[in-house]
C-alpha cells in the first residue's frame, strides 16, 4: 500500500513538472519565411514565464541590423485558470542575400529553436516600377578613370525622386584603402527627366586613395518607403509642392555636418496613404590608381592641384636682439589634399641661431568644390650673438596633378642684423679715466698745435672736471637711490604710467590659451616694467629673481616647454595665477620679513 502511494505521488509530481515545463516554453517565429531584398523582417519571441529575464539578441548582429525592439505582456483568466504571456517584437534588416539562419535566442534558462529565412532579389517588374519614382546616380570627375595615389577624386551621389516617395535614406559606401571627405552641404534642386519632374538631393565628396592599384568604390544604397500606385497624380504633386515648402526651412539643418552623423541623408515627406518599402543600389565604380611617378624626386610625395606657403614675417619683419626669442608662423596650404595627408614641412636650421619648431597643426577646409589641407607650424629663433644672421630658404617639392609634373615652392631666405644686448656694451671705467680721456687724446694728437693760452685753458678745464666729477657721481648716486625708492613704494603707479609698453591682458590671454611663445614675449616685457629692470632678457633671469621654489618651477616649466623639442604642450593657468598675484621679489620679500612679528615669540 505504501509503495502504491509513493508511485502515485511521484507520478503526480512528474506530471506537474511536465506541465510547468510546457508553460515555461519560449517560442520564436517570423512574420513570413521569404523576403525580397530591402524588406524588413519581424521576429517575435513569446514566453509564458513571468519573470524579469530578457532575450539575448546579440547573436542576431552577425547577419542583421537591429532596427528596434518592443515588449508586450498579457495576463488572462479562463475557467478559473490564470495564464501569462510576454512577447518581444524585434525589427531586423538583413545584411546579405540568400538563406540566413536565425540562431537560438536565450531567455534565462530557456532557448528558442533556430529559424531560417530566404532573402531574394526584387522582381524585375518591381524594380522597374520603383525606378519610375526613385533612382540614384553616382559619378566621379577624373580623366581616363586614372589618378595618382593620394590624389583626390571628386565623387557625387544624386538621388532623384517624385511625389510618390515618402521616406528615403542615402547610405554612403564604405571604401577600403581610401579617405572619404564630405564637401559642404547637400544641394537640392529640380530637374526634368523623360518629361517627368523630379526633385534631386546631391551629395558631393572627395576620395583620396591610399595605395596604388584598382580602387573599388561600392554602390551607394537608398532605402525608404514609396506610396502604392493608384493615387491622384495631381494631388500627389500638390502635396509634394507643399511638403517641399515646409522642408526647405529644414534642409540646411539636415545637410549640416553635425546632423550627418545622425543620418543627414534621411528625407521624410508627409504621409500619403498606404506605402511599401523599397531598397535600391547605384552602380559600382573602379578607378586605376597610379603609383608615385619615377619623375618625382622630392623627399615626400605631395600630389596637389596647387601649393603655397605663407610666412608671417612677410608683412611684419621682426627686429632681432641678442637673447630675445622671436616667433615665426609658417602656413602651408595644399589644394586637393586633406590636412592629415600633408607631411611635416622641412625646416632648415640657421648656423648661428637656435631654432625651436613646435609640433605642426593640421586641418581640412573646403569651398564646396574641393578640399584644402592646411598645416601651421610655429618656430622660435634665438640669437646668442650680434651681427648679421641668415635664415635659410625653405623648399617644398610637390607634384602638379593637372600638368603631371614636379614643381618646387621656394620660401625666400631672410637676412637680419641682430642688435647687441645693451647690458653687455657698458664698459666699466674709473672716474679719472673717464674724464682724463679727452685731455689724453689731445696730448697724443701730434698734428694739432696750440699756443700757451690754449694749453693753460685746457689745464684749467682738466682741473675743474677732476673737481666736479665726484660731485656729479654723488648726484647720480642720490638720484638712483631716490628713483629706486619711488619704484619700490609706488611700483603699481610706475607700471600704470608705462603700461603703453605692455598689455597685461595679452599676457593673461596667452596663458589662458596656452600660447607659450606669446606668453614668453609678454612675460619678459611685464617683468622689466614690474621690477623696473631692463636687463631681464630671458626666462632664466626672471626665475633667478623669484624666491619660492614653486614660482621658480612655473618659469622653468615655461622655459623647458619653449626650448625642448620633446615637449608638446604647455598649460598656462599657473603662470596666469602668478601674474595676477604679482611677482614676488627676493629683496622685497626679505625686507618684509624683517618687519614681521614672530609667530611663536620666545
Amino acid at each position: 500500500m505504501v509503495k502504491m502511494c509513493l508511485k502515485i505521488f511521484l507520478g503526480s509530481l512528474l506530471s506537474l513538472l511536465a506541465v510547468s515545463s510546457s508553460f515555461a516554453e519560449v517560442k520564436a517565429y517570423l512574420n513570413q519565411e521569404s523576403f525580397f531584398e530591402g524588406d524588413p523582417v519581424t521576429l517575435k519571441i513569446e514566453s509564458s514565464e513571468n519573470n524579469k529575464e530578457t532575450p539575448d539578441i546579440s547573436p542576431l548582429e552577425k547577419d542583421f541590423t537591429i532596427l528596434g525592439t518592443s515588449t508586450n505582456s498579457q495576463l488572462s483568466t479562463m475557467n478559473g485558470k490564470r495564464s501569462f504571456l510576454k512577447s518581444w517584437t524585434i525589427k531586423l534588416e538583413p545584411t546579405k542575400k540568400g538563406t540566413i539562419q536565425i540562431p537560438s535566442i536565450t531567455i534565462g534558462n530557456e532557448k528558442t529553436k533556430p529559424l531560417a529565412l530566404v532573402i531574394t532579389d526584387l522582381p524585375p517588374e518591381v524594380i522597374a516600377e520603383t525606378q519610375k519614382h526613385v533612382f540614384i546616380e553616382e559619378s566621379i570627375d577624373i580623366k581616363d578613370s586614372t589618378t595618382y595615389v593620394q590624389q583626390q577624386i571628386p565623387y557625387t551621389i544624386k538621388l532623384f525622386y517624385d511625389a510618390s516617395m515618402q521616406t528615403a535614406e542615402i547610405n554612403t559606401p564604405s571604401i577600403d584603402n581610401a579617405i572619404l571627405e564630405k564637401l559642404g552641404r547637400d544641394q537640392r534642386y529640380r530637374v526634368i527627366r523623360g518629361g517627368e519632374r523630379f526633385n534631386v538631393i546631391e551629395k558631393r565628396y572627395v576620395i583620396s586613395p591610399e595605395k596604388s592599384g584598382v580602387l573599388h568604390i561600392p554602390a551607394a544604397t537608398v532605402k525608404g518607403r514609396i506610396a502604392l500606385s493608384g493615387g491622384d497624380s495631381q494631388s500627389l504633386r500638390r502635396q509634394m509642392d507643399e511638403t517641399d515648402m515646409l522642408n526647405s526651412f529644414f534642409n540646411d539643418f539636415r545637410s549640416d555636418p553635425f546632423f550627418q552623423d545622425f543620418g543627414g541623408g534621411f528625407l521624410t515627406r508627409r504621409s500619403q496613404g498606404p506605402s511599401k518599402p523599397f531598397s535600391m543600389k547605384g552602380k559600382t565604380i573602379d578607378v586605376e590608381v597610379l603609383p608615385v611617378p619615377k619623375a618625382f624626386s622630392g623627399a615626400v610625395w605631395l600630389p596637389a592641384e596647387d601649393l603655397i606657403i605663407k610666412d608671417s614675417w612677410t608683412t611684419r619683419p621682426p627686429q632681432l636682439k641678442v637673447g630675445e626669442p622671436i616667433t615665426r608662423l609658417l602656413t602651408l596650404q595644399a589644394k586637393g589634399l586633406a590636412g592629415s595627408q600633408i607631411p611635416d614641412i622641412p625646416i632648415p636650421k640657421p648656423y648661428n641661431m637656435r631654432a625651436y619648431p613646435d609640433k605642426a597643426k593640421s586641418e581640412t577646409a573646403t569651398d564646396g568644390n574641393t578640399v584644402y589641407g592646411i598645416q601651421r607650424i610655429n618656430i622660435s629663433y634665438i640669437s646668442d650673438s650680434s651681427g648679421k644672421v641668415n635664415i635659410p630658404e625653405i623648399k617644398v617639392d610637390w607634384w602638379d596633378v593637372k600638368n603631371k609634373k614636379q614643381k618646387t615652392f621656394v620660401l625666400p631666405a631672410w637676412n637680419f642684423n641682430v642688435a647687441p644686448d645693451p647690458t653687455r656694451l657698458i664698459e666699466k671705467k674709473s672716474p679719472s679715466e673717464l674724464f682724463q680721456e679727452p685731455s689724453s687724446r689731445l696730448k697724443n694728437n701730434s698734428a694739432v698745435t696750440v699756443d700757451d693760452n690754449l694749453s693753460a685753458a685746457n689745464k684749467f678745464w682738466d682741473q675743474t672736471l677732476i673737481i666736479i666729477a665726484p660731485l656729479l657721481l654723488l648726484f647720480a648716486a642720490l638720484f638712483y637711490r631716490f628713483r629706486k625708492y619711488q619704484v619700490k613704494k609706488g611700483g603699481q603707479q610706475v607700471f600704470q604710467q608705462e603700461k603703453y609698453s605692455l598689455n597685461i591682458a595679452t599676457l593673461l590671454q596667452a596663458c589662458h590659451t596656452n600660447d607659450k611663445q606669446q606668453a614668453t614675449q609678454n612675460l619678459l616685457k611685464y617683468a622689466q616694467v614690474y621690477w623696473h629692470d631692463d636687463s631681464l632678457q630671458n626666462l632664466g633671469m626672471i626665475a633667478s629673481k623669484l624666491e619660492t621654489s614653486s614660482d621658480v618651477k612655473i618659469i622653468k616649466g615655461l622655459e623647458q616647454s619653449l626650448y625642448s623639442l620633446e615637449s608638446e604642450s604647455w598649460q598656462g593657468d599657473a603662470l596666469a595665477k602668478l601674474i595676477e598675484n604679482g611677482l614676488p621679489h627676493k629683496q622685497k620679500r626679505a625686507q618684509q620679513q624683517d618687519d614681521l612679528i614672530p609667530l611663536y615669540p620666545a
